[in-house]
This record gives C-alpha cells, structure tokens and sequence, in this order.
C-alpha cells in the first residue's frame, strides 16, 4: 500500500487505486447586519457556518482500480454515523480534521465501457464538521 495522503473513517486516500486531486475548504463566521435606530447599522456575531470541506478526485478504475473503494464511501454516507478525517502532511505528521459527516457525494462518469461502467470517473465528497452538542471540537 502506498503512503496515505486522506483517511475520511475507513476509506484511505492514497496515490492509487483511490485518490484525490483537490481538497477546497470553506469557513464562514455569521455577522448579519442589526439596523440600530439613528445611526448606521452594525455587525454581531451570531455563530459559525457549516464550513464545508470538497473532497475532488479523478479514477480510471480499469486501469488502476478503485471503484469498488469510491463506492464504499457511499455506504459510509448511508450508514449516518459521523467518521474521523486525517491528512497526512509527512510519512510521520497527521492533520486531524476531526469528526466530519458525509453530506454529499457526486460523480461524472464518461468513456463508458460496454458494460455501462465510466472507465474514468470524476467524483467530488461534500463533508462537514459534526458538531455534537454545539462544540466546536478539532475544527477550530
């Protein structure tokens, strides 16, 4: 098995068969606008959005495999159980992104094989961080 770059629960990103090309990472802090009487209006601070984390990835799972990988990620989605993420920035270094759900997962698949399966599949996983009881745990 090759260095792995992304754990998200029992799925390991690695090089090949499964991999990843991008990780595109949103935070967003809630400061609406509060009309004040007389004056201009002002900013408070409501709270923190869902800062959400895209997970983009391109396979050719004829050639190096990892379909049967991809898809089980889809039934780590259906099981509805929050999973730990880890990224690996050095063979001995970890990044924990903490406890994140699985919100949402597309692919497009083309040069479709004769038996109806994309010989190369490009696939994007939507997480968030599961935030229980309101804490922010390792996210921030």
């Amino acid at each position: 098995m090759s260095q792995p770059l992304l754990a998200l629960g029992p799925h390991i990103f690695t090089i090949a068969p499964l991999n990843f090309q991008s990780i595109e990472r949103e935070t967003e802090a809630c400061w609406p606008s509060i009309p004040r009487f007389g004056t201009a209006p002002g900013r408070q601070f409501t709270g923190f959005g869902e800062d959400p984390i895209t997970i983009s990835g391109l396979l050719f799972p004829e050639e190096m495999g990892g379909r049967d990988a991809y898809e089980s990620v889809r039934a780590t989605q259906a099981a509805a159980q929050p999973v730990l993420m880890v990224g690996w920035a050095t063979a001995s270094a970890a990044r924990v992104f903490g406890r994140v759900v699985i919100l949402r997962i597309s692919d497009t698949q083309s040069i479709i094989s004769r038996e109806g399966q994309g010989r190369r599949v490009e696939y994007e996983i939507e997480v968030a961080p599961y935030l229980d009881n309101g804490r922010l745990g390792l996210f921030y």
